[in-house]
Parts: C-alpha cells; structure tokens; sequence
C-alpha cells in the first residue's frame, strides 16, 4: 500500500489593496489601525485612524481611479497562490499541498482561511510573506496577526510551523528578479550611453532603522545580489546602479535617496537618457507600481528629458519567481536554513 502523503498548508502573506473606489476607506483604516504601522496611545487609538482615513481617502481614491478603480492585488496574489499550488503538488511523492492567501488590511483577511486549514488538519504549516525584505511594518505585523488567530488553536508541534521570515538573497528570487531588468534594459537601444537603473523600494521612517529595523540591509542586499548577476549575465552592456525609496508620507524622516529626487539628480547631474526603474520591494503590481511608478515617475522623467524610460516588470505570476516561492516552501520543509530566510538579528519579527 502507498504511503499516505503528508498535509501541507501554506500561508501567503500579503498587505492587500482596496478593490473598489469604496473599499479606499476601510482599507485606510485597518491600515492606520494597526500598531506596527502607526503606535498610537489606546485613547488616540479609537479615533485617529479613522480621521487620517478620511482625511487621506479623497486623493487615494484619485491614485485608484487613474489606474482602473481599484487595486490588482487580490487578483494576482490569488493567481501566485493557485499557480504555487499547482508547482508544489507536481511529482510530490511526500506531501500534498495547499495555499491560502492571508492580506493583512483588505479581504481575504487570515480569518477567513483558517475555517479551510483548520479543516484541512495539515502535519505541516508553512508561514511564507510575500516581502522578500524583512520589516516591522509588513512582516512582523503579518506574524502578529498570524499568532493573535492561531497561536494554540493549531494543533502541531513547533517544528511542524514552519517559518519564512524574509529571502532577500535567495539565488531562484534574484535570478526571477533579474530577468524583469534585463527584459526592461533590452528595450532600450544601445545608444552608447549607460543605463541608470534605480531600484525603487517602499520607504519607511528612518527611525524604525534606528530601532533595529533590519529592512534597509535587507534590501541592499538584494541590489547587491541582483548587481552580481547583471554582470555575469550583460557584460557587454553598460550601466549604474542606485537604491532609492518611494511612497513618503508624513512630517517623520524617512529613508532616502527619495525616487523622485534621484531621477531628477540623475536627468541634471548625470545627463541620464537611459532608466530603468525596478520595483524591487514589490512583488505584484499594485498602486505603487501602476500609478506612482507608471504614471508619476513616467511624467516625471518625460519633464526632466529622459529619452528612454523603462519600468521592470512586477514579479506576478512570472514563471521563475512562482518555482522560487515553490523552492522555498520546499527548502522550508527540510528544516534546515533557507538562504535568505533566518532571522537572526533579534529583530523581534519571526513569531517563534
């Protein structure tokens, strides 16, 4: 008799998107709601989420609007979870798999997959974020509400959980995300001047760094990573590297170079023709890729005389990022260290 196969869930983390011009608010408000994003006293707590919300909902909703009504998200992380599904049961002779999707800020919210993996009974559960860089503000929060759901109500033993706290420098993610620049920098014609391509992550404030944020390194390390492999892979071709971050808001100082500063000094100082712009904090498209990337960043390297504008594509369903995330699972599984993945720095992110 066959062996009967092992049961596996697994647990994609995401922030979510509003769908709907309606939806803005609320997800504004489960946003700001949230103490890993905003650590508000408990009095401040029960009204200022809901007055940032409405006051910031009119000009978020002009973002939704100019890119269709509303954010992909759901849609494509739904995709990678079906896709990933499918990759991880194909020739699996020990386990068979299942993925949830589990959105922080907009449906489908953890608590409505747990009936399903509660009822599924898995042997094995495996907690993988779709943020390759590690932060408080998206990877610790995710695990908060993973622990807050079902902490105790799972029934397996501690090495049965397995968890995946980042991977920024894992080889199969670095080579999917290298291939989206050099998809972007092949459009460009070799006109005999060097291609400038800015990794764009998602900004934080600066004093979440100062606090032991890890997501600043974790990031450079991936520009590091995908450099190296750039290199081996156009040496023909000319270009410079630069980091900088999108997506500010409020009075706090955040992390810099900002985006839109560094594609002016580059149009000014640099004579730059040549750009390609990486999301490399993203992995799907969403409102900062189709808007802040397409629209403004577009208009902005048009006004400051940039010939040639590419953006990278978002990772999404792209074949080799969904067999990285299939990779990870499965190296996750083996209970030994995923490159990229062990959070060592005493960060306070990884729920064990």
């Amino acid at each position: 008799m066959d062996e009967v196969k092992k049961k596996v869930g697994v647990l994609l983390f995401n922030m979510g998107g509003p769908e709907t011009l309606n939806d803005v608010e609320p997800f504004l408000i489960n946003l700001f709601s949230d103490p890993d994003i905003m650590k508000l006293p408990p009095i401040l707590g029960k009204f200022l989420p809901g007055f940032i919300a409405r006051k910031r909902a009119p000009k978020s909703r002009g973002y939704y609007q100019a890119i269709g009504g509303g954010s992909p998200l759901r849609s494509i992380t739904e995709d990678q979870a079906r896709l990933l599904e499918k990759s991880l049961n194909a020739n699996s002779p020990e386990f068979v798999f299942r993925v949830w999707i589990a959105m922080r800020y907009a449906p489908p919210r953890l608590s409505e997959a747990i009936p399903d993996l509660l009822s599924f009974q898995p042997d094995h559960v495996v907690l993988l974020p779709l943020y390759p860089q590690r932060s408080t503000t998206t990877t610790r929060s995710s695990f908060r509400e993973y622990k807050a759901h079902l902490t105790g109500t799972l029934d397996l033993p501690t090495e049965n959980i397995h968890v995946i706290p980042s991977w920024p420098n894992f080889l199969p993610y670095i080579k999917a995300l290298g291939e989206t620049v050099i998809n972007a920098m092949d459009k460009i014609p070799d006109n005999g001047h060097p291609v400038n391509i800015v990794f764009s992550a998602h900004g934080i404030p600066k004093n979440r760094i100062t606090q032991g944020d890890p997501y600043q390194k974790d990031t450079e390390s991936t520009v590091q990573q995908v450099t190296k492999f750039l290199k081996n892979e156009r040496p023909d071709r000319q270009f410079h590297i630069h980091l900088a971050y999108q997506s500010r808001v409020g009075p706090l100082k955040w992390l810099g170079p900002e985006t839109k500063q560094t594609i002016k000094e580059l149009a000014v100082r640099h004579r730059c023709v040549n750009l390609v712009l990486v999301p490399v904090s993203f992995v799907s498209d969403h409102q900062e890729t189709l808007f802040e990337m397409d629209i403004t960043y577009r208009d902005l390297a048009r006004a400051s005389h940039i010939l040639h504008f590419e953006r990278a594509s978002a990772l999404n369903t792209q074949d080799s990022f969904i067999e990285a995330l299939a990779t990870l699972t499965r190296e996750s599984l083996k209970g030994g260290r995923v490159d990229g993945s062990s959070c060592s720095c005493n960060c306070g992110i990884c729920p064990h």
